[in-house]
């Protein structure tokens, strides 16, 4: 009965090693490819504050999206992961704000549960160019998630679609 206990033990805490190992491991290289695009982004432009960054993982690419202070001005840099793209700097007095997109979404969609509202560069079809566009997940009629995006600049529509749970 011994082993059983001692074999039980040590699987649990192997299991429990192995775990945060690898969570640790995702989550440093996480912070260090986001580092990585704050330093580039601050090579290509003047950032003097950096207010937050967030993944944004498109159709046609992934970006860092910084959002940042330059001159004085809040501003919103593109930052592709593949450093391939071209780094793309748009003012956030330019279009609509999260707050705005989350008011417009709740009165025309009425949704059960809004999950996320980002901001992303996105494509109406592979040959046309980047747009940037609010994404906004939300649930509506149970199990089912919408993924409805907005023009940035406008609020209007982009583009949709859904995904059953």
């Amino acid at each position: 009965m011994k082993k059983i206990i001692y074999g039980a033990g040590t699987f649990f805490i192997g299991t429990f090693i192995i775990g945060a190992s690898y969570y640790y491991y995702v989550w440093n290289e996480h912070g260090d490819e986001q580092n990585g695009s704050i330093a580039y982004a601050k090579e290509q432009y003047d950032l003097t504050e950096v207010e937050n960054t967030e993944h944004y993982y498109g159709s046609y690419g992934a970006f860092d999206v910084i959002e940042s202070k330059v001159d004085g001005k809040v501003r919103y840099i593109f930052v592709p992961l593949d450093k391939d793209g071209e780094t793309r700097m748009i003012e956030a007095e330019d279009g609509w704000s999260k707050q705005q997109v989350k008011r417009h979404i709740e009165q025309e969609l009425n949704p059960d549960q809004i999950v996320s509202i980002r901001l992303g560069l996105e494509k109406f079809k592979e040959s046309s160019s980047f747009s940037p566009v609010w994404e906004i997940v939300y649930k509506k009629d149970g199990n089912a998630y919408t993924f409805h995006y907005i023009r940035f600049e406008d609020g209007t529509f982009f583009k949709a679609y859904k995904m059953k749970q």
